[in-house]
């Protein structure tokens, strides 16, 4: 098990729309989402916490404990303070002196943790260099409204859009307009798994309260504002999906 390898590495491509690119010698957090999944199965079709479960638990706070600076640099921060809640209280049960009350709490804690891990399997930096024009095709695919909504978003014309994502088409987007739809595409690889599509759009719109009151599509031109965003797009993500 490498718990914190994914985040030691450089640029991965962890997601559709952006492929997968993972070396081979790193275990990748999707990996360890499975991992996660199949010791809370195990779990499941116990009467009390196995030895197994309990050793994976422990080696997977150990692991996180030691997390170099650098990589924790590279881990959103409201993911990575999720990662260590839910490990501190995966802890908490397997200590619990009730057997049955340590399976049912350890239960919990390990489901919350395969959520944290999915979405450190879907967080990836903003700016990667992926071609913007497959990137605004997948959003044409993946956000169920007119596109003339998507075009409004981005800031271009209907007809610009449309352009983007035609196939006969060459134009593609360009400096500003290829990186705000890196931002947006980014923001809605974790918005689309609790929000219609309509919904994606909604939250752009309306003003958020851990915002200070801005709309999340103030926010997609401001540097300052981007690590924000992605916080605020995986926070939407597991709270809903919890």
């Amino acid at each position: 098990m490498a718990a914190v390898a994914p985040f030691l590495s450089g640029p991965t491509f962890l997601d559709e729309p952006f492929g997968r690119e993972v070396d081979p010698d790193l275990v990748d957090p999707a990996v360890l989402e499975r991992e996660i999944a199949e010791q809370n199965l195990l779990l499941a079709r116990s009467r009390e916490v196995p030895e197994t479960v309990r050793l994976f638990v422990e080696g997977l706070a150990d692991e996180v404990s030691t997390l170099p600076a650098e990589a924790a640099m590279r881990i959103d921060p409201y993911l990575l303070v999720s990662l260590q809640r839910a490990l501190l209280a995966a802890l908490r049960a397997v200590d619990n002196p009730d057997p049955a009350l340590a399976r049912r709490e350890l239960r919990i804690r390990l489901e919350q943790l395969r959520q944290v891990y999915r979405d450190l399997a879907d967080a990836r930096p903003i700016y990667e260099d992926r071609p913007a024009k497959e990137l605004a095709r997948w959003l044409a695919n993946t956000v169920a409204v007119p596109q003339g909504r998507l075009a409004e978003l981005l800031s271009v014309s209907p007809r610009t859009f449309q352009r983007w994502v035609s196939e006969s088409d060459e134009v593609e987007p360009q400096g500003d307009d290829a990186r705000r739809v890196r931002v947006v595409a980014s923001l809605v690889s974790h918005l689309r798994h609790a929000l219609t599509g309509g919904g994606v759009i909604d939250w752009f719109e309306r003003a958020h309260p851990m915002a200070d009151g801005r709309r999340p599509l103030d926010l997609v031109d401001d540097a300052d504002g981007l690590p924000q965003l992605v916080r605020l797009a995986a926070s939407a993500r597991s709270q809903l999906s919890a």
